[in-house]
C-alpha cells in the first residue's frame, strides 16, 4: 500500500518522514508488535502554475494493507513539524482510464464568451430610492443602500 502525506514542510528529510509514520504502524494491545514495515519513502514537490506556490508531499510504501489503513486513521490530521498533514491512500492512475484524453477541443468562441462580461446587455431603468427595505414584498433579501444624511425608521 502506498500512503501520501500532503502539505509537509519544505525542510523535511525522508528519514524524518519515516520516523513520523513508524509509530503508527505499531499495534499495542498488551505487548507492542509491528503490523507492517516501511519499504521506501520519498518526497516530491508540486508547483501551482497560476500562483507559483510550491507544495511538498511525501509517499510512504508499506508492505501490509491493514497496517496502511491503521496508519491513515492514526496520522490523518496530526501535526508534523508544526503543520497539520493530510494522510491518504495513494492511487496510481492509468493513462488508459483518463477521461480527459477523449474530450474534444473547446471552440474559441466559447472561450472568449467565458472571459467577457456575461451580462453586458442589461440596462437599469429608473432611479432607485435612497434607501430600500431589506426584504421586498415576496420576502426575498435585497441589498439596502442608505445615504449618509438619511436615517432609517425601524
Amino acid at each position: 500500500m502506498i500512503l501520501i502525506i500532503k502539505n509537509i514542510p519544505s525542510i523535511t528529510q525522508e528519514s524524518e518522514l519515516g520516523d513520523f509514520v513508524a509509530p503508527a504502524l505499531k499495534f499495542c494491545l498488551l505487548l507492542p508488535f509491528k503490523l507492517g514495515n516501511i519499504l521506501k519513502t520519498d518526497i516530491f514537490c508540486l508547483k501551482n502554475i497560476k500562483t507559483n506556490v510550491l507544495s511538498f508531499h511525501g509517499r510512504i510504501f508499506i508492505d501490509d494493507e491493514k497496517a496502511g489503513k491503521l496508519a491513515i486513521k492514526k496520522l490523518h490530521g496530526k501535526r508534523f513539524k508544526n503543520k497539520i498533514v493530510e494522510v491518504r491512500e495513494y492511487f496510481i492512475r492509468s493513462h488508459k482510464n483518463d477521461r480527459r484524453l477523449g474530450q474534444k477541443p473547446v471552440s474559441t468562441d466559447l472561450l472568449e464568451k467565458r472571459k467577457g462580461e456575461r451580462r453586458c446587455n442589461i440596462k437599469h431603468e429608473g432611479e432607485t430610492a435612497a434607501y430600500t427595505n431589506v426584504f421586498d414584498t415576496e420576502n426575498i433579501y435585497q441589498i439596502s443602500r442608505r445615504l449618509r444624511d438619511d436615517s432609517y425608521d425601524y
